[in-house]
């Protein structure tokens, strides 16, 4: 049985928003990352992310606490080996949502435990106006997001499965199938 699941892709392809809903209806547990970015309105400190300074995140860095971290658009993004470890002793599945690669790495890390799942938007045009109308970055942030965009898609073929985010609520339900059969496996 598979018991890490990764979900990445482009900034605005709908990971966090799909992956709220997922691990609600399905019950999993979702990894919770440290990060260096600013909080957006929204969020909860400890729910979303681990909110913490450039200094904390290089003191966990030099205590060796992540299992892997990523600078992306100029933050850090990481996930402790702690709760990793945790969820794979308890056998009990976990959503990770990360950096492409970020996935990547921890696929390497644990060949046997992580599906890998990339989320794709339909095309560049359609993730440019979900970041514009979400309106939490600024344009210099929409741009920088955007510019990762072509290195990302040229990865997706490293990943377990690409779904494409066209429709949200068919978008949910093959993702939701596609973690039901899996955790069933075994």
């Amino acid at each position: 049985m598979k018991l890490l699941f990764t979900l990445s892709g482009s900034s605005g392809s709908g990971k966090t928003t799909l992956l709220d809903l997922l691990s609600r209806d399905l019950a999993i547990n979702i990894s919770v990352s440290y990060t260096t970015r600013e909080k957006r309105e929204y969020e909860v400190d400890g729910l979303h992310y681990y909110f913490v300074s450039k200094d904390e995140f290089d003191s966990l860095i030099n205590n060796d606490m992540f299992i892997e971290y990523e600078n992306v658009h100029g933050d850090l993004y990481g996930t402790t080996k702690e709760e990793v470890e945790h969820y794979l002793s308890e056998r009990k599945p976990l959503f990770l949502e990360l950096d492409v690669k970020g996935a990547l790495n921890l696929k390497k890390i644990y060949p046997e435990d992580v599906v890998s799942i990339f989320l794709s938007a339909p095309n560049f045009n359609e993730l440019e106006n979900r970041l514009i109308h979400r309106s939490s970055e600024s344009e210099e942030e929409i741009e920088k997001r955007l510019s990762r965009f072509s290195e990302e898609e040229n990865l997706k073929k490293e990943f377990d499965y690409t779904v494409i985010n066209d429709n949200f609520e068919s978008t949910f339900e093959e993702l939701k199938k596609m973690i039901l059969s899996m955790i069933k496996e075994d």
